[in-house]
């Protein structure tokens, strides 16, 4: 059976770039899966971001509606690729590149299959801003806001039903909402678990987190359970927190007095500090776009985990099991509880690991892609 034709198309620097953050992790997996099908022939397609200043002003003032991307400047370049080259299916990675669905469809109709690989949609994260803002919002940018949530979701669905032959999410929950979104098919990607395992010599007054602090899932959820540490008796507990901004880190440290706020820090810099904590926190409140590729990080480091349902979204494993809460308070408890020996967090630490060791595995999920592409 001869191979298929596969072209892969994302910006540059979502695939690579020189700091690899959840977006780059995410692009490399759905490129590692693509790239392990047995009968594709792969190929990159890079695009670049818009710099037409009609689009860079509707960025700019929050109407932009799925116009990251100038279609029109690269489209022909596109088309000339997929007919001379004869491709036969097209992977756009992440769902603000979806629009070059749209030119490609209307020329090879159902000669060209259409996946999309879906970091999440615009209108999951833009909703939530709407419910908990940062900050207080006038009557004109929340009525402005909930206009621009209805015309992300109409494109959302249309592209869904006019443009795209499948969508493949990273969460099985956004995998749901595709299908509400009326997606013709649609598969949900596990995140692949690494083991990457520290020497963890773990001290019992010290939990950490890392994120970039100005990401709203972030600061929020960091803050809402420094909130319920604060109402319990820590002790000595200590918290680290990594991450940039500083003045973000700083007004942390500033309101919560077991905040130890250290900067951002070098990849080794980062796993020498993390090989010396109890928990590696990742407390996600509520759902959000995509996976929470932090815990991926403490999983492929082998030291106890504390985090929420929602923070577990876009993981499957079959054995082991992480600190599980579902409110602030009830975590706290449970990581006091576990911080009063040692002998327990190592037992958490050994759960972690049975649970990096028992992933999806890369060849599964890449039987999975070209069964969809051949329906």
């Amino acid at each position: 059976m001869s191979k298929k034709n596969v072209l892969f198309l994302t910006h540059k620097k979502l695939l690579r770039a020189e700091i690899t953050g959840g977006v780059q992790l995410c692009s490399q997996e759905f490129l590692q899966v693509v790239e392990h099908c047995k009968d594709f022939l792969v190929e990159e397609f890079y695009v670049g971001f818009t710099r037409r200043i009609v689009d860079r002003i509707r960025i700019r003032i929050g109407w932009e509606n799925y116009s990251m991307y100038d279609i029109s400047k690269e489209k022909e370049t596109l088309i000339k690729k997929i007919r001379e080259e004869k491709i036969e299916i097209l992977f756009i990675n992440m769902s603000s590149a979806m629009r070059y669905a749209k030119p490609v469809k209307e020329v090879f109709g159902d000669k060209v299959k259409i996946i999309l690989l879906s970091h999440g949609n615009h209108s999951g994260d833009f909703l939530h801003l709407i419910g908990r803002p940062l900050g207080k919002v006038t009557g004109f940018r929340l009525w402005k806001n909930k206009f621009r949530l209805g015309m992300l979701l109409s494109t959302e669905s249309d592209f869904r039903i006019r443009y795209l032959d499948g969508v493949v999410a990273i969460s099985e929950t956004e995998r749901q909402i595709e299908n509400w979104l009326n997606a013709r098919r649609t598969l949900f990607f596990p995140r692949l678990l690494k083991n990457s395992f520290l020497d963890h010599q773990p001290q019992l007054s010290r939990i950490g987190f890392v994120g970039r602090l100005d990401h709203p899932p972030n600061l929020q959820g960091i803050s809402i359970l420094c909130d319920a540490f604060a109402k319990q008796e820590i002790g000595d507990l200590r918290l680290r927190l990594v991450g940039a901004p500083v003045q973000y880190g700083q007004q942390l440290a500033a309101k919560y007095p077991f905040i130890e706020y250290l900067g951002e820090y070098s990849d080794e810099a980062l796993e020498k500090e993390a090989s010396t904590w109890s928990f590696f926190l990742n407390p996600v409140w509520w759902y959000s776009t995509g996976a929470s590729t932090k815990l991926g990080k403490g999983i492929s480091w082998g030291i106890p985990i504390a985090t929420t349902t929602a923070g577990m979204r876009g993981y499957q494993w079959s054995a082991g099991t992480l600190l599980v809460e579902d409110t602030p308070i009830m975590m706290c408890k449970k990581i006091l509880e576990a911080l009063k020996s040692r002998g327990s967090v190592l037992a958490w630490a050994d759960q972690t690991r049975l649970v990096a060791a028992n992933g999806p595995r890369l060849s599964d999920l890449s039987q999975q892609l070209e069964a969809i592409c051949s329906e």
